[in-house]
């Protein structure tokens, strides 16, 4: 789905991503390494599917035509998460990527010790006429941007005693929000504005939500 933001057109895709026009590809959120942290602190929780978001990512580069791969933060969950394994499996997948890819950093990369090279990690940047920062809090006040950290959830009618909830993309004033790309991250249920835009994927294709809809 393209959304006009800012003046600037953005495709949302219902693998929770965003195309800018000058073919950058932004995922967000896919706390890599999440079983083994909570593992290491001996809770027998069964590894996620770091190796499937990785190839999701890898997939939807490919078929989006995108030029590079933008990661606004949180690649990684801990360093207790960040076991030999995952690094196996991150370096393999860097060096399989035909595309460069940048990792915007997250609150929780900022533990991380030994972010790859490849990565190219920075603090925020600058993508087709948006700031690219993963935190909402530390977007430029008034200026166009996009972030994800929220995790956001949307909570719609389904009936009158029940409701659906599910990933989206959040439209606030000048800033747009991403869902979390991860399989194993959870999600945040969004308190509407008036004025906010809503996007989710129940399906193949991502859809505008009604505001009477949302609860």
């Amino acid at each position: 789905m393209k959304i006009s933001h800012s003046h600037h057109s953005i495709t949302l895709f219902p693998e929770k991503a965003a195309l800018l026009a000058d073919g950058s590809l932004i995922i967000a959120d896919l706390h890599l390494g999440k079983a083994s942290a909570f593992q290491a602190h001996g809770l027998a929780i069964p590894e996620g599917d770091s190796a499937a978001d990785l190839e999701r990512a890898r997939i939807l580069c490919q078929q989006s035509g995108a030029s590079r791969l933008l990661i606004n933060g949180d690649l990684f969950h801990s360093p207790a998460g960040l076991s030999p394994e995952v690094k196996w499996l991150l370096e393999d997948w860097l060096a399989a990527m035909p595309i460069p890819v940048t990792l915007i950093l997250g609150n929780h990369d900022r533990s991380i010790r030994g972010i790859p090279p490849a990565l190219q990690p920075v603090t925020s940047m600058e993508a087709a006429g948006f700031t690219i920062v993963h935190d909402p809090a530390d977007a430029p006040p008034g200026e166009a941007s996009i972030t994800a950290h929220w995790h956001p959830v949307a909570r719609i009618a389904d009936g009158k005693r029940s409701r659906l909830r599910l990933p989206c993309f959040l439209l606030r004033g000048p800033t747009l929000v991403l869902p979390a790309f991860g399989s194993f991250t959870g999600g945040v249920p969004i308190a509407p504005d008036a004025h906010d835009r809503v996007f989710v994927a129940p399906g193949e294709r991502v859809i505008e939500v009604p505001h009477a809809l949302l609860r």
